[in-house]
């Protein structure tokens, strides 16, 4: 079985995402850049959807883009994606030049999302 990691400070993503991948995939969740980090260490990961923003209190917060960077760093397997609900373009072209496959806007589409990660483990 796949394995999926989402990465989110919102708990309220993190329980929807996995309502909708845990029928196909197994997954893991973190809240934070160092659980995710965490996990990655520990778990072939297949895909990563990670929230560009890990601390909403926070507007300058970009860990996700720091943990996409850490898993390219680091050659590991896993393909990244980065979603955020906020229209930050820069962030998103940034987030695609460190190696992110895509970029999905919250609110996300069940759909959108199975079909691009069976589109992401095809290739």
């Amino acid at each position: 079985m796949k394995k999926i990691l989402i990465v989110d400070d919102i708990e309220e993503y993190l329980d929807s995402l996995e309502m909708i991948l845990s029928f196909k995939f197994k997954v893991f969740k973190a809240r934070s850049y160092n659980e995710g980090v965490g996990i990655l260490d520990k778990e072939n990961i297949d895909i990563a959807i990670i929230d560009i923003r890990l601390d909403e209190n926070d507007p300058s917060n970009r860990d996700g883009l720091k943990l996409v960077r850490y898993i390219k760093e680091n050659s590991l397997k896993t393909i990244p994606i980065v979603m955020s609900a906020y229209r930050e373009f820069d962030y998103a072209v940034e987030a695609l030049n460190l190696g992110a496959k895509y970029f999905l806007k919250k609110p996300l589409n069940p759909e959108e999302i199975m079909e691009v990660i069976n589109k992401l483990l095809k290739e």
